[in-house]
């Protein structure tokens, strides 16, 4: 027999995902205690892990409690009901989510902010390979790259990262820093069938950060396809295998197959396509915001944190407006945003528009930042006292 979750008479609002956007909404519900509602968060993890400060933490800046929002804490305070699970099913015709244990969960109206997973990390090809989506998993690649570092082995530790957009290069960064201060030599070598590293990015920033990888003996690979990873090498078309003690799997986004399972309108790589109001649009009752969802008209925006963060005021407001009957608000992305690579050194890149840095105060402004969006949310400061 399936376990449905109880349901009340108010509409019910379930908020699949505690991604940037979703844990917005959950301070606003703690702030602003609507009454005409009833909400219901389903989280993969009992914490949110702020994926911009995972460089620092694979690097050993940052401690676990630095990176993360206490999603059941800030749930409680929300007074919204928090399920803790794996969504591996969505039939928006039922209103129903399907959980990995067997539990299903209606709605009345539902907001996804899942993310993305990396492409192909869940084909056997690199079923040896670490990754760090969903970023829960970011505490076993410390585990790994701690294990490496403390290893006593005369020969050098060999890392592959296997992709070179901005998660890829900063993991990379990590990985040599860590290793670096353990007094452990070591190969790391970033690999991805693009002509260049971080696509998407200017050229005057591609070029600074090209610098930067070859002053700290980063190998860049490029044009390189990886056909698969095995225990202690990966293979690659063109080329030849090579040896490796951990590779990890950054690939582009891809959606989780759930979204494409739906129904929905979906674009190319299975991401939920959305009007200018975050709405699917094939349902009215349905919202997807952050990597998972891919508006009409702005496909080629970045899948970056920083629009699920932009989105989360104009999502609280569509949601309530939807429940009740009012007229929604359009989301405007931007065209361009500040872009801060962590180098895990003391220092950071930066590009903003024709501006390109290297330096410390680039590593104290991104600090400034992430630590600033992590205390949002915690204890008192997430409503309001």
């Amino acid at each position: 027999m399936i376990d449905v979750i109880a349901v009340s008479a108010r509409p019910r609002l379930l908020l699949v995902g505690a991604g940037h956007a979703h844990i917005e909404v959950l301070r606003r519900f703690a702030l602003e205690r609507p009454l005409d509602v009833d909400p219901t968060v389903l989280t993969l993890e009992p914490h949110h892990i702020y994926s911009a400060m995972v460089p620092g933490y694979l690097a050993g800046q940052y401690g676990l409690e630095e990176i993360r929002v206490d999603v059941l804490r800030l749930a409680e305070r929300a007074g919204v009901r928090c399920v803790i699970g794996r969504a591996i099913g969505f039939d928006p015709r039922a209103r129903a989510v399907a959980l990995e244990d067997g539990r299903v969960l209606g709605y009345d109206l539902v907001s996804f902010n899942i993310g993305s997973l990396a492409a192909g990390a869940e084909h056997a090809e690199a079923i040896h390979a670490e990754r760090i989506k969903p970023l829960g998993r970011a505490t076993r690649l410390r585990e790994r790259l701690t294990a490496l570092a403390a290893s006593r082995s005369p020969d050098a530790a060999r890392i592959v990262v296997i992709g070179a957009g901005a998660g890829g290069v900063e993991v990379a960064f990590a990985a040599a820093a860590l290793l670096d201060r353990a007094g452990r030599s070591r190969e790391v070598s970033l690999v991805d069938r693009a002509r260049c590293i971080l696509p998407g990015h200017g050229s005057g920033f591609r070029r600074r950060a090209e610098r930067v990888l070859a002053s700290r003996g980063i190998h860049c690979r490029l044009e390189v396809g990886v056909t698969a990873v095995e225990s202690d090498r990966v293979l690659t078309d063109p080329g030849g295998p090579f040896a490796c003690d951990l590779a990890i799997w950054l690939t582009g986004p891809e959606a989780a197959p759930l979204l494409a399972g739906s129904g929905l309108p979906t674009e190319p790589r299975g991401f939920l396509s959305t009007d200018e109001t975050l709405r699917s649009t094939g349902d009215e009752r349905v919202f997807a915001v952050g990597d998972c969802g891919t508006m009409i008209g702005h496909e080629t925006l970045a899948k970056s944190g920083v629009y699920a963060v932009r989105e989360a005021p104009v999502l609280w407001r569509n949601l309530l407006a939807t429940i009740r009957g009012q007229r929604l608000t359009a989301y405007r992305p931007q065209r361009g945003f500040l872009s801060i690579l962590n180098t895990c050194d003391g220092r950071a890149l930066l590009h903003y528009k024709a501006l390109v840095s290297w330096s410390r105060w680039a590593w104290r402004l991104k600090d400034r930042i992430d630590r600033g969006f992590v205390r949002r949310y915690e204890g008192d400061r997430a409503i309001g006292r």
